[in-house]
């Protein structure tokens, strides 16, 4: 966790790569060591650091190390009104440890218009909340039940490094921006919201690494969308389209148009109208099909993939009663393109429209209806309600289970998509039950690929679960699930 805990850092207008940590604040010791960061606690002679982070109460110390800029955990913008030091004040949310947002109040129109569409406001307090919170900071002032605070102090006022970067790429130099941080692990991308002067809607998402050396994501996401452009304009309408890239020290970005709005898990779990709901979940669903029938290409185009199923993924469930000739059961299929993250927190929704992001898991050709198992199985599941306690993350695969065997008030509607893209990409239903099979089993394993970069890159940080590693165990002891997989026939 601790290279989510120093993400503040990438708000500063310059380079860091000598840093002092005063006050015990051991994240931020160990997050900066994980980044690359030569870490000191300030007590040895040579030139000023390039940052103090610190608490407040040592803010004097801070000071007089002179460095370049100083990160201070809490609410102190008056202790840098004199001397040659610029603040601001940076909200995080919901906690300092695990930020997913990072408010500069000194920019209301970004930060009311983060408040309203990264919300979850799954209650209707915490609907008054926001819409409290946002008055509030449009007129200057901050409301205390809304911390942590970090203040950032700095001796050259600017913007954030990555953002005076993409100067080259067309990014004015009077932006305002908000800071969104991937939720995933340690490897996950941070995204700065960059608005143009005067608007209240982003223009342009910069996209960016927490470490440098982790180009892998921005080159598989760049071959991802030019699969999803070359698809067509039905197809393309509803894709990021990407500007640019560049690198910082080796830490690498991208820059693309934005899509507003909210992220679909958001809008499903906040309190609404489900029919209205649904139309938004049905439209993404056909435009899932029709993507996967404008990208089909020839059954020998699945030739890796059929190989890379048979021997990284089958073997690996043996123990589940998965017998090495699953794959084999596939009949020759027309392959099509995947997007193979397809679930609701990779959708951004607004007002019945939608786009589709982060496309660094994309396969060129595999196998049919996998992207929409994985939506619906998410989408279904949020739709039919997300605030019971037995709805906790932890039962996430028992919930898709429970949908796919009928169980769920939206197995019908999920019966009624298979079918009708089981048609459209001429799977024979008996092969339906095998490709959902594999589709589970690989998904399960994904987050160990996952690890398997993040232990290299970032050792001292741990592996993180996401969630879905269970579904495979489940389905595969579901009686009723498995590759005899039946019952969405009706």
């Amino acid at each position: 966790m601790s290279l989510h805990r120093i993400d503040p850092r990438f708000v500063l207008p310059h380079r860091v790569s000598r840093a002092v940590v005063l006050g015990g604040l051991e994240e931020w010791r160990a997050g900066l060591v994980s980044a690359g960061i030569e870490v000191s606690d300030g007590s040895g002679d040579g030139p000023p650091p390039d940052v103090v982070v610190t608490p407040a109460r040592l803010v004097g110390e801070a000071r007089y190390t002179k460095a370049r800029s100083i990160i201070l955990e809490g609410s102190r913008e008056r202790s840098f009104r004199r001397g040659d030091y610029q603040a601001r004040r940076l909200l995080l949310r919901p906690t300092r440890e695990r930020p997913t947002l990072a408010l500069p109040l000194d920019q209301p129109a970004s930060v009311s218009y983060a408040l309203e569409r990264w919300s979850v406001v799954d209650r209707p307090w915490k609907t008054a909340r926001m819409r409290a919170a946002r008055v509030l900071l449009s007129r200057g002032l901050f409301p205390s039940w809304a911390s942590p605070l970090v203040t950032v102090a700095t001796q050259v006022a600017g913007p954030p490094t990555l953002v005076a970067a993409a100067a080259d790429l067309g990014i004015p130099s009077d932006v305002s921006w908000f800071l969104t941080f991937g939720q995933g692990d340690a490897l996950s991308r941070n995204a700065f919201q960059l608005f143009r002067a005067g608007s209240d809607q982003p223009e342009w998402v910069l996209k960016f690494a927490r470490v440098a050396g982790n180009s892998k994501r921005f080159d598989n996401d760049e071959r991802g969308l030019q699969v999803a452009h070359a698809a067509g304009d039905v197809i393309a309408a509803h894709a990021p389209r990407l500007v640019g890239r560049f690198d910082v020290d080796g830490v690498d970005a991208s820059l693309e148009a934005a899509a507003a709005g909210r992220r679909l898990r958001d809008v499903l779990r906040t309190p609404g109208d489900r029919n209205v709901k649904l139309r938004l979940i049905e439209r993404i669903a056909g435009w899932i099909v029709e993507l996967g029938r404008r990208t089909e290409t020839s059954p020998e185009a699945m030739g890796a993939e059929r190989k890379r199923l048979q021997s990284d993924v089958v073997p690996r469930w043996s123990e589940l009663g998965v017998h090495t000739e699953l794959v084999d059961e596939v009949p020759p299929l027309a392959a099509v393109a995947q997007h193979n993250d397809l679930g609701t927190w990779n959708v951004v929704a607004d007002d019945g429209d939608f786009v589709v992001v982060d496309w660094e898991n994309v396969r060129e050709a595999a196998l049919p209806l996998w992207d929409l198992f994985y939506f619906l199985g998410d989408a279904f599941v949020l739709l039919d309600g997300s605030d019971a306690p037995e709805h906790a993350p932890e039962q996430l695969p028992e919930r898709i289970v429970r949908l796919f065997a009928g169980g769920a008030l939206s197995s019908p509607l999920l019966f009624s998509w298979v079918r009708r893209a089981a048609e459209a990409a001429a799977v024979p239903p008996e092969a339906v039950g095998t490709i959902a099979t594999l589709c589970w089993l690989s998904h399960s394993l994904s987050a160990g690929a996952q690890n398997m970069d993040l232990a290299a890159l970032t050792p001292r940080d741990p592996p993180r679960l996401h969630g879905l590693e269970g579904v495979a165990r489940a389905w595969m002891a579901n009686p009723a699930l498995g590759p005899s997989w039946s019952v969405w026939r009706g």
